[in-house]
């Protein structure tokens, strides 16, 4: 008999529903840890370019403002040669985004606010790696537990089961939104914010910004660039996973499924209005019929048994 009733309370939607809250709550804790290492290196990055630029007051500046015609002289000698250093250290040290950079050979013609420039983007690229690693491994682990923990919760599972690698590399890949997948959206991200810091340097640099109005300046951007890594971890983490719990129900021939959207005063019109409707799996279409709907998106799936 209790093993008549925990069969049948597989087949319900609360024990559907208490399952995926539960993977939900240990996602976003695994969210929100990335999300403090992105934190800290953001400060890092603020903290190191508010160096640089302290040191561009310091050799440049007379009462706390840089005349703007001492920026666009040539790089001295052994201004040059310091960058030339920073630059192949960072190529020894990231050879395969040696793409987003300029040439080499570009270095001998820059002038003292482009070599700023290039080291802001040095710094920026190094920050998007840290988070392109990172979040690659947090999508892998968002897939395998979103699969494993649907199909142990299937009664008509096999006892032998795994995550298929290639699937799972497919889905985290998939231009899911846009044309892009979150790699591309990493660095789409990271190259608007290089130039709007850089434009913004050198915008305070002719207005005759002060030093400490322009590390406000740093700081608020560097707040931005981590609200919208945060933003892109809880977006790309909810398409894996609901993307992992689609194919476990697909895996054991289940062929509908239930939108189930958290309903609170954060919920969207779109989340409200499609919660408890049901579709074919064969039609699930990412942000029609499937969630993620938006970013920030809180609604998941589960599987309907066949008839």
């Amino acid at each position: 008999m209790a093993t008549e009733e925990k069969v049948k309370s597989k087949d319900n939607k609360t024990y559907w529903l208490d399952r995926m809250t539960q993977l939900d709550a240990a996602q976003d804790k695994r969210n929100n840890a990335f999300d403090n290492k992105m934190r800290k290196e953001y400060h890092a990055l603020e903290e190191s370019i508010s160096k640089d630029i302290a040191s561009y007051y310091q050799k440049y500046g007379k009462d706390d403002v840089i005349e703007y015609r001492k920026l666009v002289i040539s790089l001295t000698d052994s201004e040059r040669n310091l960058l030339y250093k920073d630059y192949d250290e960072f190529m020894r040290r990231n050879p395969k985004y040696s793409h987003l950079m300029p040439v080499r050979e570009s270095i001998y013609k820059l002038n003292r606010l482009e070599g700023l420039q290039l080291s802001t983007r040095m710094q920026m690229v190094e920050l998007g790696a840290f988070e392109q690693e990172g979040l690659e491994q947090l999508l892998k682990e968002a897939y395998e537990n979103g699969y494993l923990s649907t199909m142990k919760g299937l009664d008509s599972a096999s006892s032998f089961f795994s995550v298929n690698n290639d699937a799972m590399a497919q889905t985290i890949n998939e231009k899911w939104t846009n044309g892009a997948n979150f790699s591309d959206r990493i660095w789409d991200t990271k190259e608007k914010l290089i130039n709007t810091l850089n434009n913004e340097i050198r915008d305070g640099i002719i207005r005759g910004d002060s030093y400490q109005k322009m590390t406000q300046t740093l700081r608020h951007r560097a707040e931005v660039g981590a609200y919208e890594s945060l933003r892109l971890v809880a977006t790309e983490s909810a398409f894996v996973t609901n993307q992992a719990n689609k194919q476990a129900f697909m895996d054991v021939g289940i062929k509908r499924y239930e939108i189930s959207a958290v309903l609170d005063k954060r919920t969207s019109q779109t989340c409200e209005h499609l919660d408890g409707q049901q579709f074919k799996f064969k039609d699930a279409k990412v942000g029609s019929n499937f969630p993620p709907f938006h970013p920030w998106c809180r609604s998941t799936i589960f599987g309907i048994e066949n008839d």
